[in-house]
């Protein structure tokens, strides 16, 4: 095994085990936050605002770990 294939390997394992994690949290906060009648609630309004944006982020961030995650493992299948 080539190092390159190794730190391939490596980064794509981490890149998929962080991104799943992040969709994970993300999704468990958002379960959690729902009431008896389905709708979200926040303390306040600047907490309506700020929360589902920052999540959107992240939850952007960790579908695109994952995807690059998928890809560093496809490409250090294919190099091998």
């Amino acid at each position: 095994m080539n190092r390159d294939n190794a730190v391939l390997i490596i980064f794509g394992v981490l890149a998929l085990i962080i991104g799943i994690a992040l969709k994970l949290f993300i999704g468990r906060r958002v379960f959690y936050r729902r009431n008896s009648s389905g709708a979200e609630g926040f303390k306040n309004y600047r907490n309506a605002l700020l929360t589902p944006f920052w999540e959107s982020i992240l939850a952007f961030m960790g579908g695109l770990l994952i995807i690059l995650g998928v890809l560093a493992l496809a490409f250090a299948k294919w190099i091998l």
